[in-house]
């Protein structure tokens, strides 16, 4: 068995040497047959002749000795392939087209599958991953007072534990082998020699290194005793890139001395290249939990019970599963929470932790472009098929004449599907090649830094598994274009097709080219809105974000007072309303610029049932000024609204005409959380939310009227290019205390940017798809339009020869084009629709101009349609009618 395996894989793998074998063994035969013949005394030629006779031919002998030699399905294989080559070679301009046509479908598939399963799926690059679990409470917004009670029933969210929570789950946990605690996003401002910047930090358990598996580049990890008693330990590990742009990678890191948040510390080891954290942003410095003060400053005790700041991951116990620790977590949940705020906590989640995604916009953006992408791969599948379709026909008569000489049907429409899955093989290789270039150019655009211009590690590499699913995707619409086509050329009598070419009209496959072109429409249409989206996020609906510079002050980080904190801040508007080129300046103290937070409003005497959610900021005089936003009626902030002064707020039109249905709100009273405020002003609309959105109700209060506030972001209004004038506002900041850390400097265009890449990157996606997708369409239509005329050519000629104008022949085949292209453009109008609403969380700004970009599509494509047609048209009408009565 094993020698007969042997010898069949020589015959294969070694053909000629084989075959020198067997030639050499017949002549040698041949040659004892011959003289024996003569010693029986025949003449040599005779014998010769008599010889070759009773051999049968060398030639059909070697033929059968071929077929029984070796593996006879793979030897047919490889002829196919062979031949399939040769016909390539034939029409390289077919062969170029169809490779290029699927390498650039694939690799949009291969894009999606590489973004979805970084964003979604990847496991961290740790010690047996697939043992780690994420354990989270499961929280009610019940006890807000600034929600109303049924809008906190409905809120129910993953979050934090306390310290105390943590340490009551690692200790009653049977299921979980370890379990660490951390707290991933600790701003940490360091300085090092006099040199100092905020830096990503986690604050994390003794035990968090060891869980995960994690081995010190250098030095080594938090010891046990290091992480027990509240302040003592004062021992930092460093990030591997902080390792090397602070202390350019030398070893002297350890023992280093570093000042964080105002506090020292001391280097005791290095993290590995390999590990940066647990999230899209580097961590580049870790302290332990008992550090939890130093850390984090937004609670009064940061280790108390009703201080819910730190994550939880576990391993799983040998022989346990994530639902045995699922059945189990729950039941630890009522002890570790008998200390809690009432309502807070009412559950236990447990998942794996994978993907890096930490926006819940994500997980839809990818189903949008895995969606987007497959519609390109099927407008690629239905080019192809006209493609090849028109490649067989062109080829009928060679087919013709392989039956009549004995090959059978169905070994035509293997050939044929051989050479497609030769091409399929080949653009899905190219495909996945090109992905990892769209990939890298996405990531680079999209996916390097956060809204507050952080650097962010996501790891875009492309795994084996999504090059085999790009290369089966790509074989598997090979098959599907060939098909048709082999089963089309095969079924017809050889005979009918020797005696005369086909005449049918290329209205077969009309429908596949309507297709493509509603595709087209569909896709454009779409393109067009996100990008009209993205442009109206960045020039703004009632505000002007073009000059504005944003900086953010951070003194509580170095344990500034709430007084201290302001009288720095009113310092710093001081000397940045002074600097040339600065129009105004103003400050918000929640969230971002154009965000906040969300509180109960209600008028007076109204009950809780009453009260309505709102959006809500606190900011600085000349706020609206700095954003070029209209008060529509009363007035803004201005330094006399401070803490001593009666309670004052503006609010946005929609709120007003909310409460104030009939008017009135100008001097009204309205009950913002706890407080009563005059209105003093009524500002428009200015908000990022999208069209699936309501309308939002905003309250604003003034900044100086909180004297707890700390921390500000300051908007800084340019005459000119606001980005020129960050490195001047960063030096003011700097004059004032160098010791306040600056956690961001950036423009608002780039913040908004950043907060809308959902919306780019999915315009960039879907408008690189309609570009390759009116491609195919009017190469589909071209293709198929001058295969039909070339077909035609003595329908033509006879059709002139009778009279014919050549202007009613041009009409004749662009009116065959366009009927197809205008049947497209009106599915693709209706696809179109439908699509924007599957993406309206995607639109931002009115719809009322909507119909611009639709009608803008249907023209695009019917003009592409147009042209594609018009090339075949003009030479089917330049044919000249005797050349084409005998072109036959």
């Amino acid at each position: 068995m094993v020698a007969d395996l042997h010898h069949r894989f020589r015959a294969l793998l070694r053909r000629g040497a084989v075959d020198a074998e067997l030639d050499e063994e017949l002549r040698f035969h041949l040659d004892l047959d011959i003289e024996k013949r003569m010693r029986a005394g025949l003449t040599r030629g005779a014998a010769a002749r008599a010889a070759r006779l009773a051999l049968g031919g060398i030639e059909q002998v070697k033929d059968a000795h071929r077929d029984v030699r070796g593996i006879a399905f793979v030897e047919s294989i490889l002829r196919d392939i062979r031949y399939g080559a040769r016909a390539m070679r034939r029409a390289p301009a077919f062969a170029a087209t169809v490779v290029a046509t699927l390498a650039l479908s694939t690799a949009a598939l291969a894009t999606v599958l590489t973004l979805g399963y970084t964003l979604l799926y990847r496991m961290l690059p740790v010690e047996r991953p697939a043992e780690l679990v994420e354990v989270a409470g499961v929280r009610r917004a019940f006890a807000s007072e600034q929600l109303s009670t049924s809008e906190a029933a409905r809120l129910q969210v993953l979050g934090p534990v306390s310290y105390p929570d943590y340490l009551a789950f690692r200790s009653g946990s049977c299921t979980l082998s370890g379990l660490a605690a951390h707290y991933p996003t600790a701003p940490l401002f360091v300085s090092v020699g006099g040199l100092g910047r905020e830096v990503n930090g986690a604050v994390v358990s003794a035990n968090f290194f060891p869980l995960l598996g994690i081995r010190a580049a250098l030095g080594r990890f938090f010891h046990d005793d290091e992480d027990r008693v509240p302040d003592r330990d004062r021992v930092a590990v460093i990030g591997s890139n902080f390792w090397r742009t602070w202390f350019a990678a030398s070893p002297a890191a350890i023992g280093a001395r570093l000042r964080i948040n105002g506090t020292d510390f001391t280097i005791v080891g290095v993290a590995p290249a390999t590990f940066s954290g647990m999230t899209s942003s580097p961590i580049e410095l870790y302290i332990p939990t008992m550090m939890l003060r130093v850390g984090y400053r937004w609670c009064d005790d940061s280790l108390a019970a009703n201080c819910t700041v730190l994550q939880m991951i576990g391993r799983l116990a040998p022989g346990r599963t994530l639902s045995d620790a699922a059945a189990e977590l729950p039941t630890l949940a009522p002890a570790a929470w008998a200390h809690a705020p009432r309502g807070e906590n009412s559950g236990v989640a447990v998942a794996v932790p994978r993907g890096m995604s930490t926006d819940d916009e994500e997980p839809r953006l990818v189903r949008i472009l895995g969606a987007v992408a497959i519609v390109l791969l099927l407008v690629c599948c239905a080019n192809l098929a006209g493609l090849v379709g028109a490649q067989s026909a062109a080829r009928a008569h060679e087919f013709a004449v392989r039956v009549s000489l004995g090959a059978a049907p169905g070994r035509l429409a293997r050939q044929l599907l051989t050479e497609s899955a030769m091409l399929s093989i080949a653009g899905g290789a190219a495909g996945v090649l090109l992905s990892r270039a769209f990939t890298g150019a996405l990531a680079m655009m999209f996916f390097a830094a956060d809204d507050e211009g952080h650097p962010l590690q996501y790891d875009f590499s492309q795994t084996p598994a999504i090059a085999l699913a790009t290369l089966g995707a790509a074989l598997v619409a090979g098959v599907l274009f060939s098909v048709a086509s082999a089963t089309r050329v095969v079924r017809p009598p050889a005979a009918s097709r020797l005696s005369r070419r086909a005449t049918a009209r290329w209205s077969s496959g009309a429908w596949l080219l309507g297709a493509q072109a509603a595709a087209a429409v569909a896709m454009v249409a779409l393109a067009a809105l996100l990008g009209a989206s993205a442009r109206t996020m960045l020039r703004g609906r009632n505000y002007d974000a073009s000059h504005v510079a944003l900086i953010r002050v951070r003194p509580r980080l170095v344990k500034y007072s709430a007084d201290r904190a302001q009288r720095f801040q009113r310092e710093v508007v001081r000397r940045l309303e002074s600097l040339p080129g600065v129009d105004s300046v103003s400050m918000v103290g929640i969230g971002s610029v154009l965000g906040g937070s969300s509180i109960g409003v209600a008028l007076p005497r109204w009950d809780a049932a009453q009260r309505v959610t709102a959006s809500y900021n606190e900011v600085g005089p000349r706020y609206f000024a700095t954003l070029d936003t209209a008060v529509t009626a009363g007035r803004e902030f201005d330094e006399h609204d401070a803490a001593q002064s009666p309670p004052v707020a503006i609010v946005n039109e929609t709120l007003a005409s909310r409460l104030w249905p009939g008017g009135g709100a100008l001097g009204a009273t309205i009950v913002v959380g706890r407080i009563e405020r005059q209105i003093v002003g009524i500002v428009k609309d200015l908000s990022l939310r999208s069209r699936t959105h309501d309308r939002e109700s905003w309250v604003y209060t003034p900044f100086w009227q909180n004297p707890a506030q700390v921390d500000s972001r300051l908007a800084v209004r340019a005459a000119g290019d606001p980005s020129a004038l960050l490195p001047a506002i960063a030096r003011e900041v700097n004059r004032v205390d160098p010791d306040v850390p600056i956690a961001e400097t950036i423009t608002l265009p780039s913040r908004i940017a950043a907060l809308m890449r959902p919306v780019r990157v999915s315009a960039t996606f879907v408008g690189y798809t309609a570009v390759l997708a009116v491609i195919l369409t009017a190469v589909g239509l071209y293709g198929s339009l001058a295969f039909a005329v070339a077909r035609r050519t003595k329908e033509i000629g006879i059709r002139m020869a009778l009279g014919a104008e050549r202007r009613r022949v041009l009409g004749l085949v662009v009116r065959e084009g366009m009927t197809v292209v205008a049947a497209g453009v009106a599915a693709g109008l209706a696809l179109a629709a439908g699509g924007a609403r599957i993406v309206g969380h995607l639109l931002y700004g009115s719809a009322d101009a909507d119909w611009i970009f639709y009608a803008s599509a249907a023209a695009v494509v019917a003009c592409v349609g147009f042209v594609a047609s018009l090339m075949p048209a003009r030479r089917a009408a330049a044919v000249e009618p005797l050349i084409a009565l005998r072109c036959e």
